[in-house]
């Protein structure tokens, strides 16, 4: 299993030193986004002197590239808006191809016009869900050309926000391109600690033979180290023992941290995985 982490963590750093921050963790996989060389997640163009830069910077410092940022809100009530991003997903997927990526993350968004990760109560209407599957199928696409795997991640305030509707848009696409992305904590509602393990047990049943990357987010959020009053959302050794049993050897991405808090939870992870006999590299 590999051990990854998002480069928005370092976006406070200049270009490449956000590469040189990555390395003192000794990390060798990221979460890429576009914002660390041009300001944007998803810009309208990339020179490709940028992107070549940019490669030459990964290489020398044998950093690889586990998915790639390109997400919008593929539920945006306004198709001129669902058009332009479009347009700019093309320019990350070349991007994250050029780049040595194969796997390109998505979200399936919300009817919220001004946030995609608001939820809005439009998202459960059938409206909603033929937009986000359109979009999805747009994108899918434009994955062809590039040859990369589609990534989206299940996640309570989205059109898709459960298990059981990231199945069904599986099933009702059934692309080889379109695959998962697994962050248990997205999928917790409310107060989740009474149902935490049904969570997990749920995702791996319906969703096991999908998921190409894995999030930690939870680790220090809720607190490190976890208290009986303050308990972790997510049992950690739990959620590496059934990655284990669907034989997962994808990035372990870390996300949602400060950069200060960042050793401490590269310790945390490795040392649950040291107690399952799981190597984290």
């Amino acid at each position: 299993m590999r051990l990854g982490v998002f480069l928005k963590i370092f976006a406070h750093h200049s270009w490449p030193e956000v590469l040189d921050a990555v390395c003192t963790f000794d990390i060798s996989w990221v979460h890429f986004t576009l914002q660390v060389l041009t300001g944007e997640s998803l810009p309208r163009t990339v020179d490709n002197k940028v992107i070549s830069n940019a490669a030459k910077e990964l290489e020398l410092r044998r950093l690889q590239i586990a998915s790639f940022s390109g997400t919008f809100n593929m539920a945006h009530p306004d198709p001129s808006y669902r058009g332009e991003y479009l347009k700019r997903f093309e320019t990350a997927c070349r991007a994250c191809h050029d780049l040595g990526g194969q796997i390109v993350s998505l979200c399936t968004g919300t009817r919220d016009p001004h946030d995609m990760w608001r939820k809005h109560p439009d998202n459960q209407s059938p409206q909603a869900w033929r937009t986000m599957r359109d979009t999805m199928l747009r994108a899918l696409e434009v994955a062809d050309r590039f040859r990369l795997t589609l990534a989206f991640e299940p996640e309570t305030n989205n059109v898709v926000d459960s298990v059981e509707k990231a199945r069904q848009l599986i099933d009702e696409i059934q692309h080889p391109r379109l695959k998962v992305i697994i962050d248990p904590v997205n999928l917790l509602d409310g107060n989740p600690s009474c149902r935490r393990d049904d969570v997990l047990n749920n995702v791996f049943l319906l969703l096991g033979g999908e998921i190409v990357v894995a999030h930690a987010k939870d680790v220090l959020t809720y607190g490190y180290p976890t208290t009986p009053d303050k308990p972790a959302l997510i049992d950690y050794g739990e959620y590496f023992r059934m990655l284990r049993e669907i034989s997962f050897s994808g990035a372990l991405l870390i996300h949602s941290v400060a950069e200060s808090q960042l050793a401490n939870t590269v310790s945390f992870l490795k040392e649950t995985a040291q107690q399952l006999g799981i190597r984290l590299r």
